[in-house]
């Protein structure tokens, strides 16, 4: 999975400059940028192509499909490959103020492979309510990342960062905020004005393989959904870990949970998401390649082969099945 090095490169900052109207007239070069008149009609988007993602020592593939409808709509359906057969199918939908997903996991090591998550801080059970709110906070965080990425943050007000420097040229910065009061970055290019990158801070989750054999212990930091901003498992979750080995019995659940909760807390890791390749697609710019790096470490890559601008969308899309 190749490195975008040249735009990871803007790191040196100069001093913010505190100008809200900084911030908007860059913000307007770059939605014109990527369309103008015709990014001002989009209305809803879809996209499809397939991911490949590094977790740990492995790597997996499958395909990535997602749906957004302004102002406040998202359904993301992800169909993971993994080793040993396993196939897992993860859904995330956002539809205004309510949310819902689903994941399934398919085959591998004669079936019945599951995945233990683990929702909350060790010891610590969240209710339902409590479950719902976090689910509402990710996705809506989720859903505008991608209004950066695709449609310059249509609605959002960012304000002026600072000026990020690369050999080849620099970058206007901008941050916008969400409810829960974490920033998003986006770098636009002051020459072309194009969108090159969005970063952010974002604690990654937690997953254990639970299969025949017995569950693989703890790995690195877990990989969230796809790129982009990823679409995030369940609260909590994680992914990262070793496969089964050997012939060790399946532990009971009061034991995988007694190994959940032993495992420290994750740390927060930078995640810069690339955004390459943009082609006109009814007279809207879109990327059709993002990249995220974790750390500075590449992790995921989505490759976009098919996109729709406004497409038609059946009204029962985005509720709870």
């Amino acid at each position: 999975m190749r490195r975008l090095v040249t735009v990871a490169a803007l790191i040196a900052c100069t001093l913010p400059v505190a100008a809200q109207d900084k911030a908007a007239d860059v913000m307007k070069q770059a939605r014109e940028a990527l369309g103008g008149k015709k990014l001002t009609e989009l209305k809803a988007l879809s996209l499809e192509g397939p991911f490949r993602r590094e977790m740990g020592p492995r790597q997996v593939s499958g395909t990535l499909e997602l749906t957004l409808q302004l102002p406040d709509k998202m359904h993301r359906s992800e169909d993971t490959e993994m080793m040993g057969g396993i196939s897992i199918e993860r859904l995330s939908v956002l539809n205004g103020e309510k949310t819902w997903e689903d994941m399934q996991n398919h085959g591998g090591m004669g079936g019945n492979m599951q995945i233990v998550l683990r929702n909350g801080p060790p010891g610590q059970e969240l209710n339902p309510e409590q479950v719902e709110q976090a689910r509402l906070r990710r996705f809506r965080t989720e859903f505008n990342r991608y209004l950066l990425a695709f449609t310059g943050g249509a609605g959002l007000s960012p304000t002026y960062v600072a000026v990020a420097e690369a050999p080849d040229g620099k970058a206007d910065v901008l941050e916008v905020k969400n409810e829960s009061g974490q920033s998003i970055r986006i770098f636009v290019d002051q020459q072309t004005h194009m969108p090159l990158m969005l970063q952010y801070m974002e604690v990654r989750p937690r997953m254990m393989f639970n299969g025949p054999g017995g569950p693989g212990g703890p790995g690195g930091r877990g990989m969230r959904g796809g790129p982009g901003a990823g679409g995030p498992p369940p609260e909590g979750a994680s992914a990262g870990a070793a496969p089964p080995q050997g012939d060790r019995p399946r532990p009971n659940p009061e034991e995988i949970r007694r190994r959940m909760e032993s495992m420290p807390p994750p740390e927060p890791s930078q995640v810069s998401l690339y955004l390459g390749d943009f082609k006109k697609v009814d007279g809207v710019m879109l990327p059709h390649r993002l990249t995220q790096a974790i750390d500075g470490k590449t992790v995921d890559e989505w490759t976009i082969e098919k996109v729709k601008v406004n497409p038609a969308i059946k009204a029962d899309v985005f509720d709870k099945k």
